[in-house]
């Protein structure tokens, strides 16, 4: 490797890619070597789609093309479902690492994927050593990765508040409900009617009940490190907002444990991660604390009238639910202080 990570953002015109791109200027030991996206048709200046880098970044994004680089040591898919999946395999014969930023390599069984996507996956063949990108649950299969599947938006609050219930036993992981809210960028840059201002703002809507790809997600990545089978009920809410996510989840109680015992039980799990916040009893977590970070804030409340725990999470869907999560997991791959270029003076 060299003196530093070589990087190739693939898809840096997209609001993932963009953050991705900002997150990794700051980064003491990356050079970022390529930028491409499909929806460009000739070399143009990063400020032309990001004017906040004007004076900052005077790189250029290329058309995409299914050339590999030879001076990359590391390639980011932030891109949309399937596309990896076709690049993926001559980046690895390359010696080049991915990270994909959408669902192609976040399941080990493509009959899974193939349901939930609607699609035929193309490179079954390499699911079996993708690993999912959540450093705080699978930190040592990333270390030693070539290929990650950085996790979904929606799971990856959702899978850090159950994370804890689950190992323990104390909840019902059979019976569990994820209602979760989402600002716009989530839905991707990609325009539709029901993303036009008029239909968002001022508007709160559900979608996509029991039908999107995150829920077998949030089971999959917590049945394959528990080895259970949790499942649960997801839906999603669009918020009329730019940025950010908060996921309200119920589960019903298998133990008589006190909350402030289930406290303890979450702030010593999350003991030393530098991006998990588990904040005091009788909080609510907010989207203005997340938005623009890496950090997932999570409380816990109980209903002792129907004996449930109600854990909240917030994160930002652009950051840890993407864009920096993936910039952890670089440092990560690397063998890097895991919050380097995230947080100030590591």
């Amino acid at each position: 490797m060299a003196d530093k990570i070589r990087v190739q953002i693939v898809g840096a015109t997209g609001y993932a890619g963009g953050d991705l791109l900002r997150s990794l200027l700051a980064h003491p030991n990356v050079e970022i070597v390529s930028l491409t996206a499909k929806d460009v048709n000739a070399p143009t200046p990063v400020c032309n789609i990001w004017p906040a880098l004007r004076g900052v970044c005077d790189m250029e994004i290329d058309p995409a093309n299914d050339e590999i680089p030879e001076n990359v040591d590391i390639a980011y898919m932030a891109t949309p479902n399937a596309v990896a999946m076709k690049l993926a395999p001559a980046y690895l014969e390359n010696d080049i690492k991915v990270v994909d930023f959408a669902g192609d390599f976040r399941f080990r069984d493509a009959s899974i994927w193939e349901e939930w996507y609607g699609l035929k996956h193309t490179a079954p063949e390499l699911l079996s050593e993708a690993v999912y990108g959540l450093p705080e649950l699978y930190r040592d299969e990333i270390a030693e990765a070539r290929l990650v599947g950085n996790p979904g938006c929606y799971p990856t609050p959702a899978i850090l508040g159950l994370y804890p219930l689950v190992r323990e036993g104390l909840i019902n992981h059979r019976n569990i409900i994820v209602s979760s809210a989402s600002g716009v960028t989530g839905a991707g840059k990609n325009p539709s009617a029901g993303l036009h201002f008029p239909e968002v703002d001022e508007n709160f809507k559900a979608y996509k009940i029991g039908a999107h790809q995150h829920n077998p997600e949030m089971e999959e990545a917590l049945n394959r490190k528990l080895v259970t089978d949790v499942r649960l009920t997801f839906v999603p809410h669009l918020l009329p907002i730019r940025k950010g996510i908060l996921s309200t989840i119920y589960c019903d109680r298998n133990s008589d444990l006190e909350l402030s015992e289930i406290q303890k039980i979450y702030e010593e799990t999350y003991k030393g991660e530098p991006f998990v916040r588990v904040l005091p009893l009788g909080s609510t977590p907010v989207l203005h604390a997340v938005q623009n970070t890496n950090f997932v804030d999570i409380a816990l409340h109980e209903d002792k009238r129907t004996h449930r725990l109600v854990v909240l999470a917030t994160v930002d869907n652009t950051g840890k639910g993407a864009s920096t999560q993936a910039v952890q997991n670089l440092n990560v791959l690397f063998g890097l202080p895991e919050a380097r270029g995230l947080l100030p003076g590591v």
